[in-house]
C-alpha cells in the first residue's frame, strides 16, 4: 500500500504546524473583565461636585440651554453620553448624580454583574414612586412596566437575565412597554453597553408622547440615558434625560418637571434594589 505522507514529508508537515500560532477571536459581544482596582471617586469629579455630593448625596439640576452636561463623570464610559447629546442637541437636559456608599466589594466583578441584573430588571420599575413637590405627596411614576417582543406586536416578556457565569454582553437591547401617570402608554427601546467599572443604559421612546392629548415629543425625543460607575468608596448613579421638548412655558415646564421625577424615581428604585 502506498503511504500518504513518506517520512521527510510528515516531518515537514508537523514542523509547519507546530509554528503556527493559533488564537481564537474575541467574542464582540464578551465585555473585558473588572478590574480588580476601582478608581476613586475623586478622580472622576471636579472639586466642587465631589465635595457638594459628599455632603448632601445628590446633586439634580437642569442644565444651561445650549450647553452640554456639567455633572457628567470623567470616566470612559461617559465619552458616548457627551458626544451623543453634542450630536442630538436637546433643548432641555436634566442631569441627576448620586452617591450610593457601600464598601468596596471584594469581588468587582461580581458586583458589576449585580448591577447588570438589576438594570435588566424592567418588570420592578412598575410601582416605583417619588415625592412630589406639587402634590406634597408620594406619587406613582410607572403604573405598568414590562419587557416586550417587539413595538408592534407588544407581547409581554419576562425580563432578561445577567448570565450566571463568564464574562457579561458589551452590548444588548430589548423593547418595553411602560405606562407612566404624565406621558400615558409609550414604548421604548433600551440599549445596554457594559465596561469594566461601568454600565450605560440608553432609554428612547419609540411612540409619540402626549400630555392631555397634546403632542409633546415625537419619537426619539425623549432620551435618558442612566450611568452607574463602580468606585473604591461608592457607586457613583448618574442620569442624563435629553428632550426636545415644546418652547410653551407651561408645557415645557411640565416636561421638566416630568424628566426630573423620573431621574428622582429611577434612583429610589435603584437604591431600594441595592439595599435588598
Amino acid at each position: 500500500m502506498k503511504q500518504l505522507f513518506p517520512g521527510r514529508r510528515l516531518v515537514r508537515l508537523l514542523v509547519a504546524c507546530a509554528a503556527v500560532s493559533v488564537s481564537w477571536p474575541a467574542s464582540p459581544q464578551a465585555t473585558p473583565t473588572a478590574p480588580q482596582t476601582l478608581p476613586g471617586l475623586s478622580s472622576l469629579l471636579p472639586a466642587s461636585t465631589y465635595a457638594e455630593l459628599m455632603k448632601s448625596g445628590s446633586i439634580v439640576q437642569t442644565a444651561p440651554e445650549g450647553k452640554g452636561p456639567v455633572l457628567l463623570p470623567a470616566h470612559a464610559s461617559s465619552a458616548s453620553i457627551r458626544s451623543a447629546l453634542a450630536g442630538e442637541k436637546p433643548n432641555l437636559i436634566v442631569e441627576a448624580l448620586y452617591l450610593y456608599r457601600r464598601p468596596r466589594p471584594s469581588d468587582p466583578q461580581a458586583e458589576l454583574r449585580s448591577l447588570y441584573g438589576t438594570l435588566l430588571s424592567i418588570s420592578s420599575l412598575e410601582g416605583i414612586q417619588y415625592w412630589s413637590a406639587s402634590r406634597q405627596k408620594m406619587r406613582t411614576f410607572y403604573a405598568e412596566s414590562y419587557r416586550i417582543d417587539d413595538p408592534k406586536a407588544k407581547r409581554r416578556l419576562p425580563d432578561l437575565a445577567a448570565p450566571t457565569t463568564g464574562p457579561l454582553p458589551a452590548a444588548a437591547t430589548c423593547y418595553a412597554f411602560q405606562r407612566d401617570l404624565t406621558f400615558g402608554s409609550n414604548v421604548y427601546r433600551y440599549d445596554y453597553a457594559v465596561s469594566p467599572e461601568a454600565i450605560l443604559l440608553e432609554n428612547t421612546n419609540m411612540t409619540s408622547m402626549t400630555y392631555l392629548a397634546l403632542p409633546l415629543m415625537a419619537p426619539g425625543g425623549l432620551k435618558v440615558r442612566l450611568l452607574v460607575i463602580q468606585t473604591d468608596e461608592a457607586l457613583l448613579f448618574y442620569v442624563a434625560s435629553g428632550a426636545n421638548a415644546p418652547s410653551l412655558g407651561i408645557i415645557r415646564d411640565k416636561v421638566e418637571e416630568s424628566i426630573t421625577n423620573r431621574a428622582v424615581a429611577l434612583y429610589k428604585w435603584f437604591e431600594g434594589k441595592q439595599e435588598r
